[in-house]
């Protein structure tokens, strides 16, 4: 056993135009992959508990349509970064998608989990920190 720690860059050069890498137009697809597989299943956890939460602990404190907006932001990672996988494993077998969206959802599944989270936290911050302004929001 050795104590290196293993790269993550392809040490050999592009052999061909047909190489994994220049086909998915990312340098590391499979980092990519691995990064919207954990992001798909990080949305689901996180749009789970925020339902779940928003039903129960805090059914009486949020608006439907607060849970409502919170929940499409990050229903909509998580399908931005199952899309992005799909496009990976289909460009890695040599077939053209309809519609590459891998590097796009690079900066957008971040983005959209972000602000599904952060809806979330602000509605319920203003029900217990200014419940005027909340109630005027419901």
């Amino acid at each position: 056993m050795t104590d290196e720690l293993p790269t993550l860059k392809n040490t050999a050069p592009l052999a061909e135009a047909g190489d994994k890498s220049s086909r998915t137009g990312l340098a590391e697809p499979a980092l990519a992959y691995d990064y919207f597989k954990s992001m798909t299943s990080l949305s689901v956890a996180a749009l789970g508990g925020m339902l779940t939460l928003g039903g129960t602990v805090f059914g009486a404190r949020l608006a439907s349509w607060q849970m409502g907006a919170a929940a499409l932001a990050l229903a909509v990672s998580g399908m931005l970064a199952l899309q992005a996988q799909t496009d990976i494993v289909q460009q890695s077998q040599g077939v053209k998608p309809p519609l590459n969206s891998s590097r796009a959802a690079l900066r957008l599944v971040p983005a959209f989990f972000g602000v599904g989270l952060g809806l979330f936290l602000t509605f319920l911050l203003l029900s217990y920190v200014a419940p005027n302004l909340a109630s005027k929001l419901r």
